[in-house]
């Protein structure tokens, strides 16, 4: 593994820095403000911090402007996605998430089949389900007056809304959440190869219980699938099923947190949901366009000059959506939180091809997270003498939001 950066000659010194997230002290009150001192400089930089996500390179290139990621996340033709999350070289394997690490046009053939399972008539039908999944667990923590939020409601309401899905067992959520922690966030490169391990033997075991007895789950699909009239392949039925598993567990819970910390915090902003519950959904919008939290990446499949700057064939770029929400260049008041705000445009859930799977279901839960929390649950606040925690490594999220009504 090579973690000394190369010197690249054919980029100016005042675009070669060094950047990383989690080394800076503002960053654990706010990513997204930390992040944002970066628009005071050049709007593509090359990266000279090794980072355990980026495929054993150290070195990368990193664009700062939502235009600039929107551009890239819609030209798989020379930004590839291939291989970008990693996770089976972690094992040292060679199978890919399926469909986020194939590209067009074979890319195609897999949305097209899965498409149709998180559409919006599939989420109207699971709606009444996810909504008495969040009544039953606001009704669980309002009884005590206060919660810690990601505990009590953050977690377990989207993750156990996918959980479901896939047809696994929600007594084993905080073993999931830890393989998750573990193989998006784990210290060494040894730490999350362990998880991606322990992940990828559960899954394989639940695959062959589906394929002697299908259900009507997630996992069953994947098994009984074809493409073009024939059975999915074995490595990608892993990879599909790994990606339905790792996509499920966090990003939802990860967006939840820092919407019910940014309430917390703003009275007003209760207020107007709760007098105006029309506003919802686009509160929902906003708040999704204020609250990136993935950072993915795309590799060159050629030499290619973007923007002035010569990318190598095989260069990683990084795309932070965090840094796409807080663009002064795309939105005016871009840390405010406006629920009339007319362009919410965002990359919160990815652009182009892969665009998010679940981006539906998404919307859905969040939502309803906020109609059924607003309608039962009084005006509340940061518990008194206590810091929420937060973390700006692999997906961004919140750790600990401690709330008292």
């Amino acid at each position: 593994m090579n973690s000394t950066p190369e010197i690249r000659e054919d980029i100016p010194r005042e675009f070669v820095q060094e950047w990383d997230l989690a080394q800076d002290p503002d960053a654990v009150q706010c990513p997204f403000h930390a992040a944002k001192k970066l628009h005071d400089g050049p709007d593509i930089f090359y990266n000279l911090t090794f980072d355990l996500r980026n495929q054993g390179q150290a070195g990368n290139w990193v664009v700062t402007r939502r235009a600039l990621q929107k551009e890239i996340l819609q030209n798989p033709a020379v930004f590839s996605s291939h291989r970008i999350a990693g996770f089976s070289a972690l094992l040292g394997e060679d199978w890919p998430l399926v469909p986020l690490e194939i590209d067009p046009p074979e890319h195609a053939d897999y949305r097209a089949l899965v498409n149709p399972l998180f559409s919006p008539g599939e989420v109207n039908d699971l709606e009444e389900s996810v909504r008495q999944s969040a009544i039953d667990l606001i009704d669980k923590a309002k009884k005590e007056g206060e919660c810690e939020f990601m505990q009590a409601f953050g977690r377990p309401f989207p993750v156990g809304v996918f959980m479901r899905l896939m047809g696994l067992p929600l007594e084993e959520m905080p073993t999931f959440l830890q393989w998750e922690e573990d193989i998006l966030r784990g210290k060494s490169i040894e730490a999350r190869a362990q998880a991606a391990g322990s992940i990828k033997d559960y899954l394989l075991e639940l695959i062959a219980k589906r394929r002697k007895n299908p259900t009507g789950d997630l996992v069953s699909f994947a098994v009984r699938g074809k493409i073009n009239g024939q059975p999915i392949p074995e490595d990608h039925i892993l990879g599909l099923c790994f990606l339905l598993f790792v996509g499920g567990l966090d990003t939802v819970a990860a967006v939840l947190g820092f919407t019910f910390k940014e309430l917390a915090t703003h009275p007003e902003q209760q207020s107007a949901l709760r007098k105006n519950p029309d506003l919802t959904m686009s509160a929902v919008e906003e708040y999704l366009r204020a609250f990136g939290v993935v950072t993915t990446s795309r590799f060159l499949t050629r030499d290619f000059e973007f923007h002035g700057f010569n990318f190598r064939k095989g260069d990683r770029v990084s795309i932070t959506t965090g840094l796409a929400s807080r663009d002064d260049m795309a939105y005016e008041r871009p840390d405010e939180i406006d629920f009339h705000r007319r362009d919410v445009r965002n990359l919160t859930l990815s652009a182009g091809p892969h665009r998010c799977l679940g981006s539906h279901l998404a919307r859905r839960e969040f939502m309803v997270a906020l109609q059924e929390w607003m309608k039962r649950v009084p005006e509340f606040r940061i518990k008194g003498g206590q810091t929420p925690i937060v973390h700006s490594t692999g997906v961004w999220g919140v750790d600990y939001l401690p709330l008292v009504w």
